[in-house]
């Protein structure tokens, strides 16, 4: 294909090509300007302290590890939850709250990476609404689990201690923003064109 055909088909296109960029272009600003901006991972460490009384010592470390394992699960499963998240949003003082059901229940995802460990991933939209979501979780997990403890009638109780937050710049999501927008604009512009040609 040579040269003066290239700019004809160019040509012939043209606007099927401007559309699909400025779908890209917008894409790109929704993906920055209204999406998540930081990924954030956060580890939670579950521990059992205290001891039910047994007749023989040697079952008290299986049945620890059973028990926290089971109440990993616990806190992983309060993440499911919107009261959850609404619940964090007020500790950390945010009003941005999403006010749909569905997605204040997946707002964070947790997920247990070991028996007394979980992790919990979220999205925010500046490094200081990353560390303050990040420091709420903590307090809140921290503020349950003393609150189970407290009613435990068999001296059992768990001890929730939150890691340092890693918190992860998403530049690259809104490239992929872009690159999907560009392939819907394309697609859309050569299905109107295919249209109208079609009803000519």
């Amino acid at each position: 294909m040579d040269f003066k055909k290239i700019i004809f088909y160019l040509g012939k296109f043209k606007f099927i090509l401007a559309f699909a960029v400025l779908v890209a272009l917008a894409a790109g600003l929704f993906g920055w300007w209204g999406g998540t901006k930081y990924s954030v991972s956060l580890s939670l460490t579950i521990n059992r302290y205290g001891n039910q009384p047994s007749q023989d010592y040697r079952y008290d470390n299986y049945f620890a590890l059973k028990a926290t394992e089971e109440f990993g699960d616990t806190v992983a499963g309060w993440f499911k939850t919107p009261e959850m998240t609404q619940a964090i949003f007020k500790k950390a003082g945010l009003s941005n709250l999403p006010q749909n059901l569905n997605t204040l229940s997946r707002q964070f995802k947790a997920a247990k990476i070991s028996p007394n460990l979980v992790e919990v991933r979220f999205g925010a939209k500046s490094e200081i609404e990353a560390k303050t979501l990040a420091q709420a979780v903590g307090q809140i997990v921290s503020e349950r689990t003393n609150m189970i403890s407290a009613s435990s009638w068999q001296n059992i109780s768990f001890l929730s201690v939150a890691g340092e937050p890693v918190v992860v710049k998403n530049t690259g999501l809104v490239w992929w923003n872009v690159l999907v927008g560009l392939l819907v604009g394309l697609a859309v512009g050569v299905f109107v064109k295919v249209g109208k040609e079609y009803f000519k």
